[in-house]
C-alpha cells in the first residue's frame, strides 16, 4: 500500500511539473470588456457658408499618452510606429491641447493599471481609452477627460462614446467639414507571460493598443 502511496505520488508531482512548465511557457492577452466606433467623415459643404477644413497639416500626428511608466513609454513607441507607416511624421506632447486643429491628434489616457506577480508568470493590465481626430480636435477630448468621466466596467462604454460626441458638436459648432473621429476603450485588458518566454507584457498592451489606432487610420 505504501508502494502505491509513493507511485501516486511520484506521478502527481510529474503531472504538476509539466503543468508548471507549460504554464511558465505561455503567454496570453485579453479583456474582460472592450470596444471601438468610428464616427463621422468627410462632409459635402458650401464654403460660402463658412464651412472650412482641418486639421492644417493631415501628414502630422500628434500623440499624447496619458499614463503611468513604462506603460507610457511603450504605447508611445507603438504608436509612432504604426503612424509612419501610414506616411504620417509623429509629434509626441503630452501638452496635446497647444496643438489643437493643427495636426490630426491621438491621445490614449488610461486611468488604471494593475500588477500581479506570480510564481511562474508575470501579469499586467490597464482600463483606458484611445481617442483619435482626423482634425486634430484635442480641445473636446480633454474637455471630456477633465470633466468628471466616470470609470467602471458598466459606464466605460458610455465614457467613451462622449469623447466622439463632443468632437462632433465642437466640429459643427466650427463649421470643420472633416469629423472624422474614433474611439477605443478597453476594461481591463490583461497581458499574460510565462516566467519562460522572454517576452514584455507592457509591449503586448502597447501592440494591442496601437493594432487599434492601425484600424482607424487605414479607414480614415
Amino acid at each position: 500500500m505504501r508502494r502505491i502511496f509513493v507511485v501516486l505520488g511520484v506521478v502527481a508531482l510529474i503531472v504538476l511539473s509539466i503543468l508548471g512548465v507549460a504554464t511558465a511557457s505561455e503567454s496570453y492577452i485579453l479583456s474582460e470588456y472592450s470596444g471601438a466606433a468610428q464616427h463621422g467623415g468627410a462632409t459635402i459643404v458650401d464654403k460660402n457658408y463658412g464651412w472650412k477644413s482641418a486639421p492644417q497639416n493631415p501628414n502630422v500626428v500628434y500623440i499624447a499618452v496619458w499614463a503611468p511608466e513604462p506603460y507610457r513609454d511603450y504605447i508611445e513607441n507603438a504608436l509612432v510606429n504604426v503612424s509612419e507607416k501610414h506616411g504620417l511624421k509623429a509629434v509626441i506632447d503630452l501638452n496635446i491641447t497647444r496643438h489643437d486643429l493643427k495636426g490630426r491628434v491621438v491621445l490614449v489616457y488610461i486611468p488604471t493599471v494593475g500588477e500581479e506577480d506570480y510564481l511562474i508568470s508575470t501579469e499586467r493590465s490597464i482600463s483606458g481609452v484611445l481617442y483619435y481626430s482626423y482634425a486634430g480636435d484635442a480641445k473636446s477630448a480633454v474637455d471630456v477627460i477633465n470633466n468628471g468621466t466616470v470609470w467602471s466596467e458598466s459606464e466605460i462604454d458610455k465614457t467613451a462614446q462622449r469623447f466622439c460626441h463632443a468632437s462632433i458638436v465642437r466640429m459643427n459648432e466650427l463649421r470643420i467639414a472633416n469629423q472624422t473621429c474614433a474611439v477605443a476603450y478597453w476594461w481591463n485588458l490583461r497581458a499574460k507571460v510565462g516566467k519562460l518566454r522572454e517576452e514584455s507584457t507592457y509591449e503586448m498592451i502597447a501592440r494591442e493598443i496601437a493594432s487599434q489606432l492601425d484600424g482607424f487610420l487605414k479607414s480614415s
